[in-house]
Protein backbone atom coordinates (compact mmCIF):
# COMPACT_ATOMS: atom_id res chain seq x y z
CA UNK A 1 0.00 0.00 0.00
CA UNK A 2 1.05 3.35 -1.07
CA UNK A 3 1.63 6.51 1.56
CA UNK A 4 -0.88 9.20 1.25
CA UNK A 5 2.43 11.05 -0.13
CA UNK A 6 2.57 8.98 -2.97
CA UNK A 7 0.87 8.60 -6.53
CA UNK A 8 0.98 6.94 -9.45
CA UNK A 9 2.49 10.03 -11.09
CA UNK A 10 5.08 10.68 -9.18
CA UNK A 11 6.74 7.23 -10.29
CA UNK A 12 10.20 7.48 -12.09
CA UNK A 13 9.82 6.12 -15.15
CA UNK A 14 12.44 3.06 -15.73
CA UNK A 15 15.03 2.58 -18.86
CA UNK A 16 12.28 1.69 -21.82
CA UNK A 17 15.08 -0.89 -22.55
CA UNK A 18 15.79 -2.33 -19.62
CA UNK A 19 11.98 -3.51 -18.73
CA UNK A 20 10.12 -3.75 -21.54
CA UNK A 21 12.47 -6.10 -23.68
CA UNK A 22 13.50 -9.34 -23.11
CA UNK A 23 16.69 -8.91 -21.45
CA UNK A 24 19.86 -10.90 -22.06
CA UNK A 25 23.49 -9.99 -22.57
CA UNK A 26 26.68 -12.31 -22.76
CA UNK A 27 29.88 -12.35 -21.40
CA UNK A 28 33.36 -13.57 -22.37
CA UNK A 29 34.89 -17.57 -20.91
CA UNK A 30 37.87 -16.60 -18.74
CA UNK A 31 40.94 -18.25 -19.63
CA UNK A 32 41.90 -19.46 -15.85
CA UNK A 33 45.58 -20.80 -17.12
CA UNK A 34 47.45 -17.80 -16.84
CA UNK A 35 46.86 -14.53 -14.74
CA UNK A 36 46.18 -12.05 -17.18
CA UNK A 37 43.99 -9.20 -17.99
CA UNK A 38 41.38 -8.76 -20.29
CA UNK A 39 40.38 -5.22 -21.85
CA UNK A 40 36.12 -5.11 -21.89
CA UNK A 41 34.55 -2.77 -24.14
CA UNK A 42 34.05 -0.16 -21.32
CA UNK A 43 37.71 -0.08 -20.56
CA UNK A 44 37.76 -1.48 -17.38
CA UNK A 45 40.42 -3.87 -16.81
CA UNK A 46 39.02 -7.94 -15.69
CA UNK A 47 41.30 -9.92 -13.69
CA UNK A 48 42.15 -13.26 -14.77
CA UNK A 49 42.75 -15.74 -11.92
CA UNK A 50 45.18 -18.46 -12.05
CA UNK A 51 44.05 -22.46 -12.01
CA UNK A 52 44.81 -23.57 -9.08
CA UNK A 53 43.85 -27.07 -7.05
CA UNK A 54 41.49 -25.84 -4.48
CA UNK A 55 42.72 -27.98 -1.36
CA UNK A 56 38.83 -28.90 -0.32
CA UNK A 57 38.37 -30.40 -3.82
CA UNK A 58 36.69 -33.60 -3.14
CA UNK A 59 39.63 -34.69 -4.95
CA UNK A 60 42.31 -33.31 -3.83
CA UNK A 61 40.75 -34.63 -0.05
CA UNK A 62 40.91 -37.91 -1.11
CA UNK A 63 44.37 -38.05 -2.44
CA UNK A 64 45.42 -36.39 1.18
CA UNK A 65 43.10 -39.11 2.88
CA UNK A 66 45.18 -42.17 0.01
CA UNK A 67 48.79 -40.31 1.23
CA UNK A 68 47.86 -40.33 5.76
CA UNK A 69 46.47 -43.90 4.77
CA UNK A 70 49.60 -44.81 3.31
CA UNK A 71 51.81 -43.09 5.66
CA UNK A 72 49.85 -45.05 9.20
CA UNK A 73 49.75 -47.97 7.18
CA UNK A 74 46.27 -47.86 6.93
CA UNK A 75 43.66 -50.08 4.10
CA UNK A 76 42.39 -47.71 1.35
CA UNK A 77 38.68 -48.73 2.72
CA UNK A 78 39.35 -46.52 5.53
CA UNK A 79 40.22 -43.31 3.91
CA UNK A 80 37.25 -44.12 0.97
CA UNK A 81 34.79 -44.18 4.42
CA UNK A 82 36.28 -41.11 5.56
CA UNK A 83 35.42 -38.93 2.76
CA UNK A 84 31.83 -40.16 2.37
CA UNK A 85 30.94 -38.81 5.50
CA UNK A 86 32.04 -35.76 4.74
CA UNK A 87 29.34 -32.72 3.88
CA UNK A 88 29.93 -32.36 -0.22
CA UNK A 89 28.84 -29.17 -2.36
CA UNK A 90 28.49 -28.26 -5.87
CA UNK A 91 30.17 -25.87 -7.47
CA UNK A 92 28.65 -24.68 -10.58
CA UNK A 93 28.04 -21.33 -12.64
CA UNK A 94 25.57 -20.38 -15.14
CA UNK A 95 23.95 -17.25 -17.13
CA UNK A 96 21.58 -15.50 -16.10
CA UNK A 97 19.70 -14.20 -18.47
CA UNK A 98 18.46 -18.33 -18.88
CA UNK A 99 17.47 -19.32 -15.48
CA UNK A 100 14.20 -20.21 -15.17
CA UNK A 101 11.42 -19.32 -12.62
CA UNK A 102 11.29 -22.57 -11.08
CA UNK A 103 15.16 -22.70 -11.29
CA UNK A 104 14.99 -19.50 -9.19
CA UNK A 105 12.74 -20.81 -6.89
CA UNK A 106 14.42 -23.76 -6.15
CA UNK A 107 17.37 -21.90 -5.70
CA UNK A 108 16.13 -18.87 -3.22
CA UNK A 109 14.33 -21.53 -1.06
CA UNK A 110 17.10 -23.91 -0.32
CA UNK A 111 19.86 -22.84 2.58
CA UNK A 112 22.11 -24.34 1.39
CA UNK A 113 22.49 -22.62 -1.47
CA UNK A 114 24.72 -19.59 -1.92
CA UNK A 115 25.20 -17.35 -5.19
CA UNK A 116 27.53 -14.59 -6.11
CA UNK A 117 28.81 -12.50 -8.94
CA UNK A 118 32.71 -13.65 -9.05
CA UNK A 119 34.69 -17.57 -8.73
CA UNK A 120 34.58 -17.24 -5.47
CA UNK A 121 35.42 -20.64 -5.19
CA UNK A 122 38.92 -20.04 -7.32
CA UNK A 123 41.88 -20.92 -4.87
CA UNK A 124 43.65 -18.01 -5.93
CA UNK A 125 41.49 -15.86 -4.25
CA UNK A 126 42.26 -17.09 -0.58
CA UNK A 127 45.45 -15.68 0.43
CA UNK A 128 46.77 -12.53 1.90
CA UNK A 129 48.82 -11.82 -1.24
CA UNK A 130 46.17 -11.18 -3.25
CA UNK A 131 43.96 -9.95 -0.18
CA UNK A 132 40.55 -9.61 -2.38
CA UNK A 133 38.22 -6.31 -1.48
CA UNK A 134 35.48 -4.45 -2.99
CA UNK A 135 37.23 -3.32 -5.73
CA UNK A 136 39.19 -6.51 -7.09
CA UNK A 137 35.88 -8.19 -6.81
CA UNK A 138 34.50 -5.44 -9.21
CA UNK A 139 37.15 -6.85 -11.68
CA UNK A 140 36.30 -10.35 -11.15
CA UNK A 141 32.84 -10.05 -12.04
CA UNK A 142 32.40 -11.73 -16.19
CA UNK A 143 28.54 -11.30 -15.84
CA UNK A 144 27.91 -15.30 -14.61
CA UNK A 145 26.37 -16.11 -11.73
CA UNK A 146 28.49 -18.41 -9.86
CA UNK A 147 27.01 -20.88 -7.12
CA UNK A 148 27.76 -23.95 -4.38
CA UNK A 149 25.12 -26.05 -2.83
CA UNK A 150 24.95 -29.08 -1.11
CA UNK A 151 25.18 -32.74 -3.10
CA UNK A 152 22.20 -33.80 -1.48
CA UNK A 153 20.02 -30.88 -2.61
CA UNK A 154 18.54 -32.82 -5.17
CA UNK A 155 15.59 -30.30 -6.33
CA UNK A 156 17.91 -27.61 -7.23
CA UNK A 157 20.20 -29.44 -8.41
CA UNK A 158 17.99 -31.60 -10.46
CA UNK A 159 16.39 -28.86 -12.22
CA UNK A 160 19.82 -27.49 -13.06
CA UNK A 161 21.02 -30.05 -14.72
CA UNK A 162 17.68 -30.45 -16.70
CA UNK A 163 17.36 -27.40 -18.28
CA UNK A 164 17.77 -27.06 -21.92
CA UNK A 165 18.57 -23.25 -21.91
CA UNK A 166 20.29 -22.99 -18.55
CA UNK A 167 23.25 -25.99 -19.38
CA UNK A 168 25.42 -24.84 -16.68
CA UNK A 169 28.48 -25.70 -15.95
CA UNK A 170 29.67 -27.58 -13.29
CA UNK A 171 33.18 -26.31 -11.97
CA UNK A 172 33.89 -28.82 -8.72
CA UNK A 173 32.49 -30.84 -6.03
CA UNK A 174 34.11 -29.32 -2.74
CA UNK A 175 34.42 -31.22 1.02
CA UNK A 176 34.27 -29.57 4.21
CA UNK A 177 37.29 -31.19 6.24
CA UNK A 178 36.05 -30.83 9.95
CA UNK A 179 37.65 -27.89 12.17
CA UNK A 180 39.43 -30.09 14.02
CA UNK A 181 40.98 -32.51 11.98
CA UNK A 182 44.24 -30.67 11.11
CA UNK A 183 46.06 -33.49 10.18
CA UNK A 184 43.76 -33.97 7.04
CA UNK A 185 43.79 -29.75 6.40
CA UNK A 186 47.49 -29.65 6.20
CA UNK A 187 47.36 -32.96 4.16
CA UNK A 188 45.13 -31.17 1.65
CA UNK A 189 47.46 -27.70 1.50
CA UNK A 190 49.92 -30.10 0.75
CA UNK A 191 48.63 -32.20 -2.17
CA UNK A 192 47.48 -28.80 -3.63
CA UNK A 193 50.84 -27.46 -3.44
CA UNK A 194 51.34 -25.87 -0.77
CA UNK A 195 54.71 -25.28 0.85
CA UNK A 196 55.70 -26.38 4.32
CA UNK A 197 57.07 -22.89 5.00
CA UNK A 198 53.43 -22.15 3.61
CA UNK A 199 51.89 -24.46 6.51
CA UNK A 200 54.23 -23.56 9.13
CA UNK A 201 52.35 -19.50 8.61
CA UNK A 202 49.24 -21.34 8.97
CA UNK A 203 50.06 -22.32 12.51
CA UNK A 204 50.76 -18.77 13.44
CA UNK A 205 46.82 -18.08 13.89
CA UNK A 206 45.17 -20.88 13.46
CA UNK A 207 41.57 -21.44 14.39
CA UNK A 208 39.78 -18.05 14.93
CA UNK A 209 36.29 -17.70 15.44
CA UNK A 210 35.55 -14.54 13.38
CA UNK A 211 33.18 -12.03 15.28
CA UNK A 212 32.30 -8.63 15.44
CA UNK A 213 29.72 -6.13 15.06
CA UNK A 214 27.72 -4.67 11.94
CA UNK A 215 26.90 -1.27 11.86
CA UNK A 216 25.50 1.76 10.27
CA UNK A 217 25.92 5.25 10.76
CA UNK A 218 22.75 6.97 11.59
CA UNK A 219 22.86 10.77 11.29
CA UNK A 220 20.06 11.32 13.06
CA UNK A 221 21.84 9.65 16.02
CA UNK A 222 25.18 10.88 15.16
CA UNK A 223 26.89 7.39 15.44
CA UNK A 224 26.90 3.82 14.91
CA UNK A 225 24.25 2.20 15.08
CA UNK A 226 23.56 -2.23 15.24
CA UNK A 227 22.21 -3.91 12.33
CA UNK A 228 20.06 -6.30 13.91
CA UNK A 229 19.09 -9.68 12.01
CA UNK A 230 22.04 -9.18 9.51
CA UNK A 231 23.25 -12.36 7.78
CA UNK A 232 27.16 -12.25 8.16
CA UNK A 233 28.93 -15.21 5.57
CA UNK A 234 32.34 -16.23 5.37
CA UNK A 235 33.83 -19.25 3.12
CA UNK A 236 36.22 -22.09 3.57
CA UNK A 237 37.57 -22.24 0.45
CA UNK A 238 34.26 -22.03 -1.29
CA UNK A 239 31.96 -23.56 0.97
CA UNK A 240 30.05 -21.47 2.48
CA UNK A 241 28.98 -21.00 6.25
CA UNK A 242 27.04 -18.03 7.82
CA UNK A 243 25.58 -16.92 11.18
CA UNK A 244 23.05 -13.63 12.20
CA UNK A 245 23.79 -10.63 14.23
CA UNK A 246 21.81 -10.21 17.38
CA UNK A 247 20.02 -7.12 19.08
CA UNK A 248 23.14 -5.97 19.72
CA UNK A 249 24.09 -5.98 15.95
CA UNK A 250 26.78 -8.68 17.22
CA UNK A 251 27.55 -11.81 15.70
CA UNK A 252 29.70 -14.94 16.55
CA UNK A 253 30.93 -17.47 13.68
CA UNK A 254 30.06 -20.84 14.24
CA UNK A 255 33.80 -21.91 12.55
CA UNK A 256 37.13 -22.21 13.20
CA UNK A 257 39.11 -20.94 9.95
CA UNK A 258 42.45 -22.87 9.38
CA UNK A 259 43.02 -19.67 7.17
CA UNK A 260 41.88 -16.68 6.28
CA UNK A 261 38.37 -16.28 4.91
CA UNK A 262 36.43 -14.25 2.33
CA UNK A 263 33.26 -12.63 4.41
CA UNK A 264 30.69 -10.19 3.84
CA UNK A 265 26.70 -9.86 4.69
CA UNK A 266 23.43 -10.83 3.11
CA UNK A 267 19.90 -8.87 4.18
CA UNK A 268 18.24 -12.10 4.26
CA UNK A 269 16.73 -13.50 7.31
CA UNK A 270 13.76 -15.83 7.81
CA UNK A 271 11.52 -12.35 8.51
CA UNK A 272 12.61 -10.65 5.13
CA UNK A 273 14.93 -11.16 2.30
CA UNK A 274 15.43 -7.67 0.72
CA UNK A 275 16.11 -8.18 -3.39
CA UNK A 276 18.30 -5.09 -4.68
CA UNK A 277 16.85 -2.99 -7.21
CA UNK A 278 19.64 -0.90 -8.86
CA UNK A 279 18.90 1.55 -11.88
CA UNK A 280 21.20 3.62 -11.56
CA UNK A 281 23.12 4.16 -14.65
CA UNK A 282 23.05 4.27 -18.42
CA UNK A 283 20.30 1.41 -20.17
CA UNK A 284 23.13 -0.61 -21.50
CA UNK A 285 24.60 -1.09 -17.83
CA UNK A 286 21.43 -1.29 -16.20
CA UNK A 287 20.29 -4.50 -17.80
CA UNK A 288 22.52 -7.24 -17.22
CA UNK A 289 23.30 -5.85 -13.67
CA UNK A 290 19.51 -5.71 -12.56
CA UNK A 291 19.41 -9.07 -13.08
CA UNK A 292 22.57 -10.21 -11.66
CA UNK A 293 22.03 -7.98 -8.56
CA UNK A 294 18.17 -9.50 -8.39
CA UNK A 295 19.23 -12.96 -8.64
CA UNK A 296 22.61 -12.45 -6.01
CA UNK A 297 20.51 -10.96 -3.52
CA UNK A 298 21.55 -8.23 -1.09
CA UNK A 299 25.35 -9.51 -0.86
CA UNK A 300 28.10 -6.81 0.55
CA UNK A 301 31.48 -8.34 -0.04
CA UNK A 302 34.10 -6.81 2.78
CA UNK A 303 36.40 -9.39 0.91
CA UNK A 304 39.41 -10.88 2.78
CA UNK A 305 40.15 -11.48 6.10
CA UNK A 306 43.17 -12.82 7.42
CA UNK A 307 43.25 -15.93 9.91
CA UNK A 308 45.50 -13.40 11.99
CA UNK A 309 42.86 -10.47 11.63
CA UNK A 310 40.39 -12.79 13.36
CA UNK A 311 41.85 -12.35 16.64
CA UNK A 312 40.40 -8.92 16.99
CA UNK A 313 36.68 -7.87 16.27
CA UNK A 314 35.55 -8.17 12.42
CA UNK A 315 33.15 -5.26 12.35
CA UNK A 316 31.00 -4.18 9.33
CA UNK A 317 30.57 -0.38 9.57
CA UNK A 318 28.51 0.82 6.64
CA UNK A 319 29.10 5.10 6.78
CA UNK A 320 28.48 6.13 3.02
CA UNK A 321 25.32 6.45 1.32
CA UNK A 322 25.14 2.87 -0.54
CA UNK A 323 22.73 0.23 -0.59
CA UNK A 324 24.37 -2.08 2.44
CA UNK A 325 23.15 1.27 4.67
CA UNK A 326 19.90 1.34 3.26
CA UNK A 327 19.43 -2.42 3.43
CA UNK A 328 20.44 -2.02 6.86
CA UNK A 329 17.78 0.01 7.45
CA UNK A 330 15.55 -1.77 6.24
CA UNK A 331 16.38 -4.91 8.68
CA UNK A 332 16.48 -3.13 11.58
CA UNK A 333 13.02 -1.38 10.45
CA UNK A 334 11.60 -4.91 10.24
CA UNK A 335 13.63 -5.88 14.07
CA UNK A 336 11.84 -2.71 15.87
CA UNK A 337 8.76 -3.25 14.11
CA UNK A 338 8.31 -6.66 15.91
CA UNK A 339 9.53 -4.92 19.18
CA UNK A 340 6.73 -2.17 18.95
CA UNK A 341 4.04 -4.71 17.83
CA UNK A 342 4.69 -7.10 20.87
CA UNK A 343 4.69 -4.41 23.03
CA UNK A 344 1.66 -3.26 22.12
CA UNK A 345 -0.08 -6.52 22.22
CA UNK A 346 -0.73 -6.24 17.68
CA UNK A 347 -0.03 -9.23 15.08
CA UNK A 348 3.44 -8.26 13.26
CA UNK A 349 4.13 -8.41 9.97
CA UNK A 350 4.12 -11.99 8.62
CA UNK A 351 7.32 -14.45 8.62
CA UNK A 352 9.62 -14.57 4.95
CA UNK A 353 8.62 -11.76 3.64
CA UNK A 354 10.25 -10.22 0.14
CA UNK A 355 11.04 -6.71 0.31
CA UNK A 356 12.41 -4.99 -3.23
CA UNK A 357 14.79 -2.03 -2.23
CA UNK A 358 14.94 0.35 -5.62
CA UNK A 359 18.14 2.35 -5.26
CA UNK A 360 17.00 4.78 -8.62
CA UNK A 361 18.61 7.48 -10.60
CA UNK A 362 15.87 9.79 -8.56
CA UNK A 363 15.26 12.85 -6.37
CA UNK A 364 14.67 12.30 -2.37
CA UNK A 365 12.25 8.96 -2.25
CA UNK A 366 9.94 7.54 -4.59
CA UNK A 367 6.99 5.27 -3.80
CA UNK A 368 6.59 2.36 -1.43
CA UNK A 369 4.00 -0.03 -1.04
CA UNK A 370 3.15 -3.32 0.20
CA UNK A 371 1.34 -5.49 -2.08
CA UNK A 372 1.93 -8.55 -0.53
CA UNK A 373 2.15 -10.91 -3.67
CA UNK A 374 4.39 -13.40 -2.19
CA UNK A 375 2.57 -13.77 0.61
CA UNK A 376 -0.92 -14.77 -1.12
CA UNK A 377 0.81 -16.27 -4.24
CA UNK A 378 -1.04 -14.66 -7.12
CA UNK A 379 0.85 -14.55 -9.54
CA UNK A 380 -1.57 -13.42 -11.71
CA UNK A 381 -1.74 -9.89 -10.09
CA UNK A 382 2.15 -9.57 -10.77
CA UNK A 383 1.63 -8.30 -14.06
CA UNK A 384 -0.12 -5.56 -13.42
CA UNK A 385 1.52 -4.81 -10.07
CA UNK A 386 4.65 -4.78 -11.86
CA UNK A 387 3.43 -2.40 -14.65
CA UNK A 388 2.40 -0.49 -12.21
CA UNK A 389 5.48 -0.02 -10.46
CA UNK A 390 7.31 0.37 -14.05
CA UNK A 391 4.80 3.43 -14.43
CA UNK A 392 2.69 1.52 -17.00
CA UNK A 393 5.54 -0.14 -18.88
CA UNK A 394 4.60 -4.03 -19.18
CA UNK A 395 7.73 -5.66 -17.21
CA UNK A 396 8.76 -9.01 -19.66
CA UNK A 397 12.06 -11.83 -20.10
CA UNK A 398 14.15 -13.24 -17.65
CA UNK A 399 13.02 -9.73 -14.53
CA UNK A 400 9.89 -11.15 -15.25
CA UNK A 401 10.47 -14.71 -15.26
CA UNK A 402 12.50 -14.02 -11.89
CA UNK A 403 9.92 -11.60 -10.18
CA UNK A 404 7.36 -14.52 -10.55
CA UNK A 405 9.45 -16.44 -8.48
CA UNK A 406 9.91 -13.93 -6.00
CA UNK A 407 6.67 -11.70 -6.13
CA UNK A 408 7.72 -8.56 -3.88
CA UNK A 409 5.39 -8.08 -0.24
CA UNK A 410 6.98 -4.57 -0.18
CA UNK A 411 9.24 -2.28 -2.17
CA UNK A 412 10.68 1.24 -1.51
CA UNK A 413 12.54 3.40 -3.50
CA UNK A 414 15.16 5.74 -2.73
CA UNK A 415 17.65 8.20 -4.06
CA UNK A 416 20.74 6.37 -5.07
CA UNK A 417 23.01 9.62 -5.98
CA UNK A 418 22.01 11.94 -3.07
CA UNK A 419 20.86 11.38 0.33
CA UNK A 420 17.31 12.71 1.12
CA UNK A 421 17.50 15.03 4.13
CA UNK A 422 16.73 13.63 7.42
CA UNK A 423 17.60 10.49 5.58
CA UNK A 424 17.01 7.80 8.82
CA UNK A 425 14.15 8.94 10.09
CA UNK A 426 12.07 9.67 6.99
CA UNK A 427 12.98 5.92 5.97
CA UNK A 428 12.16 4.49 9.09
CA UNK A 429 8.44 6.65 8.89
CA UNK A 430 8.20 5.71 5.32
CA UNK A 431 9.14 1.23 6.06
CA UNK A 432 6.96 1.77 9.91
CA UNK A 433 4.12 2.79 7.84
CA UNK A 434 4.03 -0.47 5.09
CA UNK A 435 5.20 -2.61 7.89
CA UNK A 436 1.92 -1.39 9.42
CA UNK A 437 0.00 -2.59 5.84
CA UNK A 438 1.92 -6.06 6.66
CA UNK A 439 0.67 -6.25 9.95
CA UNK A 440 -2.66 -4.93 8.81
CA UNK A 441 -3.07 -8.07 6.68
CA UNK A 442 -2.67 -10.79 8.74
CA UNK A 443 -5.85 -9.08 10.82
CA UNK A 444 -7.92 -8.36 7.21
CA UNK A 445 -7.14 -11.30 5.52
CA UNK A 446 -5.87 -11.94 2.00
CA UNK A 447 -8.97 -11.12 -0.06
CA UNK A 448 -9.55 -7.66 1.60
CA UNK A 449 -6.31 -6.86 0.99
CA UNK A 450 -5.86 -7.64 -2.43
CA UNK A 451 -9.10 -5.71 -3.01
CA UNK A 452 -7.43 -2.88 -1.63
CA UNK A 453 -4.03 -3.12 -3.38
CA UNK A 454 -5.91 -3.37 -6.81
CA UNK A 455 -8.01 -0.19 -5.95
CA UNK A 456 -4.79 1.83 -5.39
CA UNK A 457 -2.86 0.24 -8.39
CA UNK A 458 -5.77 1.14 -10.78
CA UNK A 459 -7.04 4.41 -9.72
CA UNK A 460 -5.14 7.89 -8.90
CA UNK A 461 -4.20 7.39 -5.25
CA UNK A 462 -5.33 11.06 -3.79
CA UNK A 463 -8.92 10.87 -6.04
CA UNK A 464 -11.54 9.71 -3.35
CA UNK A 465 -14.60 8.21 -4.84
CA UNK A 466 -13.74 4.86 -6.66
CA UNK A 467 -14.35 1.12 -6.07
CA UNK A 468 -13.27 0.69 -2.50
CA UNK A 469 -12.15 3.97 -1.73
CA UNK A 470 -13.52 3.42 1.77
CA UNK A 471 -10.89 0.06 1.94
CA UNK A 472 -8.18 2.52 1.46
CA UNK A 473 -8.85 5.63 3.41
CA UNK A 474 -9.36 2.79 6.45
CA UNK A 475 -5.77 0.97 5.80
CA UNK A 476 -3.72 4.70 4.68
CA UNK A 477 -5.01 6.04 7.96
CA UNK A 478 -4.28 3.42 9.68
CA UNK A 479 -0.59 2.66 8.28
CA UNK A 480 0.30 6.12 8.57
CA UNK A 481 -1.00 6.30 12.09
CA UNK A 482 0.98 3.66 13.26
CA UNK A 483 3.74 3.82 11.36
CA UNK A 484 4.51 7.53 12.42
CA UNK A 485 4.03 6.09 15.73
CA UNK A 486 6.76 3.54 16.06
CA UNK A 487 8.54 5.91 14.38
CA UNK A 488 8.16 8.93 16.88
CA UNK A 489 9.53 5.79 19.29
CA UNK A 490 12.39 5.28 17.20
CA UNK A 491 13.37 8.84 16.41
CA UNK A 492 11.57 11.13 19.11
CA UNK A 493 13.12 14.08 17.23
CA UNK A 494 12.40 13.18 13.49
CA UNK A 495 10.21 14.29 10.91
CA UNK A 496 8.79 12.78 8.12
CA UNK A 497 7.15 13.65 4.60
CA UNK A 498 4.08 15.89 4.14
CA UNK A 499 3.22 16.42 0.66
CA UNK A 500 0.03 18.58 2.08
CA UNK A 501 1.93 20.79 4.03
CA UNK A 502 4.96 21.31 1.77
CA UNK A 503 7.66 20.63 4.00
CA UNK A 504 9.04 18.26 6.64
CA UNK A 505 7.10 17.75 9.56
CA UNK A 506 8.06 16.59 13.30
CA UNK A 507 6.29 13.23 13.98
CA UNK A 508 5.22 14.80 17.51
CA UNK A 509 3.42 17.99 15.82
CA UNK A 510 1.87 15.16 13.11
CA UNK A 511 0.54 13.13 16.31
CA UNK A 512 -0.62 15.75 18.17
CA UNK A 513 -1.91 18.29 16.20
CA UNK A 514 -4.28 16.27 14.18
CA UNK A 515 -6.17 19.38 12.93
CA UNK A 516 -3.90 19.81 10.39
CA UNK A 517 -5.51 16.42 9.00
CA UNK A 518 -8.96 17.78 9.33
CA UNK A 519 -9.27 19.45 5.82
CA UNK A 520 -11.26 18.15 2.79
CA UNK A 521 -8.00 17.88 1.45
CA UNK A 522 -6.72 14.74 3.46
CA UNK A 523 -8.64 12.31 2.92
CA UNK A 524 -6.68 10.13 5.04
CA UNK A 525 -7.66 10.81 8.75
CA UNK A 526 -5.22 9.31 10.86
CA UNK A 527 -5.70 11.96 13.52
CA UNK A 528 -8.70 10.05 14.52
CA UNK A 529 -6.73 7.14 15.71
CA UNK A 530 -4.47 9.63 18.14
CA UNK A 531 -7.85 11.10 19.24
CA UNK A 532 -9.25 7.72 20.50
CA UNK A 533 -5.89 6.99 22.15
CA UNK A 534 -4.47 10.07 24.04
CA UNK A 535 -6.03 11.71 27.04
CA UNK A 536 -9.51 13.66 26.95
CA UNK A 537 -8.79 17.26 25.66
CA UNK A 538 -8.10 19.67 28.57
CA UNK A 539 -10.03 22.69 26.72
CA UNK A 540 -13.11 21.27 25.60
CA UNK A 541 -14.37 25.34 24.50
CA UNK A 542 -11.26 24.80 21.92
CA UNK A 543 -11.58 21.39 20.63
CA UNK A 544 -15.08 20.36 21.29
CA UNK A 545 -15.08 17.63 18.90
CA UNK A 546 -11.99 15.58 21.11
CA UNK A 547 -13.80 14.41 24.13
CA UNK A 548 -12.86 10.45 23.48
CA UNK A 549 -9.94 9.36 24.97
CA UNK A 550 -7.44 6.10 26.47
CA UNK A 551 -7.70 4.00 24.13
CA UNK A 552 -4.69 2.15 23.06
CA UNK A 553 -2.98 0.48 19.77
CA UNK A 554 -4.06 -2.79 20.85
CA UNK A 555 -8.00 -1.82 21.02
CA UNK A 556 -7.44 0.28 17.96
CA UNK A 557 -5.30 -2.80 15.44
CA UNK A 558 -8.56 -4.82 16.82
CA UNK A 559 -11.29 -2.80 15.65
CA UNK A 560 -9.87 -3.94 11.97
CA UNK A 561 -11.42 -7.10 10.36
CA UNK A 562 -12.67 -8.20 7.02
CA UNK A 563 -15.88 -6.34 7.00
CA UNK A 564 -14.62 -2.99 7.52
CA UNK A 565 -15.41 -1.33 4.17
CA UNK A 566 -14.87 2.13 5.70
CA UNK A 567 -14.02 4.96 8.44
CA UNK A 568 -17.42 4.70 8.83
CA UNK A 569 -17.98 1.18 9.61
CA UNK A 570 -14.47 1.11 11.37
CA UNK A 571 -16.34 3.64 13.69
CA UNK A 572 -19.30 1.81 14.36
CA UNK A 573 -17.23 -1.45 15.07
CA UNK A 574 -15.55 0.26 17.65
CA UNK A 575 -18.37 1.26 19.27
CA UNK A 576 -19.72 -2.16 19.30
CA UNK A 577 -16.34 -3.50 20.48
CA UNK A 578 -16.30 -0.89 23.33
CA UNK A 579 -19.40 0.29 24.59
CA UNK A 580 -17.08 2.26 27.63
CA UNK A 581 -16.09 5.21 25.35
CA UNK A 582 -19.82 7.53 24.67
CA UNK A 583 -21.81 6.52 21.71
CA UNK A 584 -22.11 10.71 20.81
CA UNK A 585 -18.70 11.52 22.02
CA UNK A 586 -17.50 9.03 19.21
CA UNK A 587 -19.29 9.73 16.13
CA UNK A 588 -18.79 13.19 17.04
CA UNK A 589 -15.16 12.85 16.70
CA UNK A 590 -15.36 11.16 13.56
CA UNK A 591 -17.70 13.76 11.96
CA UNK A 592 -14.62 16.45 12.75
CA UNK A 593 -13.15 14.74 10.29
CA UNK A 594 -15.14 15.14 7.69
CA UNK A 595 -16.58 11.39 7.65
CA UNK A 596 -20.31 11.84 6.14
CA UNK A 597 -21.43 8.68 8.20
CA UNK A 598 -25.29 8.34 8.94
Amino acid sequence: MTQKTKSIQHLKRWTLAALTATITFSSCQKDLNTPTVETVPTSVQKINLQQVTNPYSLRNVQKAQETLAQTNNLKASNFARGTSNLPQYVYFKFSPDELTTEQFQALENDSTVKLLDFPFANASLYNEDFALDEAKKELLTDGKIYGVTNIENTTALSLLRSSNLLQPQFLDTLALIPEEDTTLQYQAFREAGGTEAQIARLRICLFKRPSGYVRYYDDEFGKLEPVRNMQVWGLVFGIPLWTHTDGNGYYRFPWRFSVGTIMGTHAKNSRVNVKPFNTMGNWYQVIPQLIVNFIVGSVHVKGWVGSCAMRSDVNFDFYDHRQNKYWSQILNAYWLHDQFAAADGIKNAPQNMVCYAHWADAKDFGSASTPMLRQMLNNTFLGQFLSWFANGNPVTGTLFNLARGLAPDMTFKVCGGTAPVRYNSRLAQIAFHELGHASMYRQVGAGWHAQLALAEISNTYGNPGYNNWGKVQVAESWAEFIGTDNALRRYANGVKNSKMLGFPLLFSDAMEKEDWFAEPTAWIPNGVYFDLKDNVNSEPLENPWDRVGGSNNSQLYNTLNSKINNMCDYREQFISNYPVYPINDVRTLFGHYNLNCK
